[in-house]
C-alpha cells in the first residue's frame, strides 16, 4: 500500500490545536530532507553562547541539520525546541477518503 508522509510544524508540547501543516511527501526521506533544509529553530536551542562564538555559523548549521535528521530518523517528530516537527504516515486510501 502506498502512504504519504504528513509534515506539521507544532510547539514545544506537540499540540494538536498549535499544528500547522508543513507540506504533505511521498517518502520519509522527502519529509525529512524539507524540515532540516527549512526548519525554524534557532542556533541557541541547539548550542550553547559559548560554542556560538567560538563557531563558523556555517559550520553550526551544518551540525544543526546534521542533529534533526539523526533526530527524525527514528522518532519521525522532533523533541527540545520551540517549534517542533511531527511526521504522520497516512496511508493514501486513508488520506484521499478524508479529503474528498
Amino acid at each position: 500500500m502506498r502512504q504519504i508522509f504528513v509534515v506539521y510544524e507544532t510547539d514545544a508540547w506537540h499540540s494538536i490545536n498549535h499544528r500547522e501543516c508543513a507540506g504533505v511527501f511521498t517518502s520519509k526521506w522527502a519529509a525529512v530532507n524539507a524540515i532540516v533544509k527549512n526548519h525554524r529553530i534557532e542556533l541557541d536551542e541547539f548550542f550553547d553562547e559559548d560554542e556560538i562564538e567560538k563557531t563558523s555559523k556555517r559550520v553550526l548549521e551544518a551540525e544543526a541539520r546534521r542533529r534533526l535528521r539523526k533526530e527524525l530518523e527514528f522518532a519521525y517528530q522532533t523533541q527540545g525546541y520551540e517549534t517542533n516537527y511531527d511526521i504522520e504516515v497516512w496511508n493514501i486510501n486513508e488520506w484521499y477518503l478524508t479529503k474528498y
